[in-house]
């Protein structure tokens, strides 16, 4: 009878466990290749959470590349919002609760409530998700709370489809921790 309470303990407690990997962030095999291959995810099945910068002009470029590429983006407009870290936050807790395969978080700068930055992201990581930071003012100090770092130069000829490197990030390939992504389409 103990047995079958014990078995029936550690059932229960399966679902609390995080999908984190320790000491690592979701999405980040880094330059080897994980121990286990992914393989992969169909782009057509891929729901993108971008959180947006308070100047979204640059926002729409990486948005048209994504849709150029046929993958499905959600936007969260943050240059209208009165508190825009705050609306930030509540942002990525949402595209959590919305399980997207990956959040996208552009121009974010934690030095202004790393305290809750630091919440919001650990959210997302003990969710599974992986997160990028594109063109980031000030990143996480905690590593294992984004996979990525995109820095977007359309002018570079050697800068990766910020679409392909979006999907190493969502397949957990192989890649580079900060990444030249374009957002031209060809």
């Amino acid at each position: 009878m103990r047995r079958v309470g014990v078995v029936l303990l550690a059932a229960a407690l399966m679902p609390l466990a995080s999908c984190a990997p320790a000491g690592a962030a979701i999405g980040d095999s880094g330059s080897g290749e994980p121990d286990v291959q992914s393989t992969g995810v169909e782009r057509n099945d891929v729901s993108i959470g971008m959180v947006g910068s308070h100047g979204a002009s640059a926002d729409g470029l990486v948005l048209d590349a994504y849709d150029h590429a046929g993958l499905d983006a959600s936007y969260v407009r943050l240059c209208d919002s009165a508190d825009p870290v705050e609306a930030g936050q509540r942002a990525v807790r949402d595209l959590v609760s919305r399980q997207v395969a990956v959040i996208v978080i552009s121009g974010l700068d934690v030095s202004r409530d790393a305290d809750g930055w630091n919440d919001a992201l650990n959210s997302v990581r003990t969710a599974g998700i992986p997160v990028i930071l594109l063109n980031p003012v000030h990143e996480p100090g905690d590593a294992r709370l984004y996979a990525a770092s995109f820095t977007v130069n359309d002018r570079a000829t050697d800068a990766m489809p910020i679409d392909k490197a979006t999907m190493l990030v969502v397949d957990d390939r192989a890649h580079e921790r900060n990444l030249m992504v374009s957002t031209v389409t060809r």
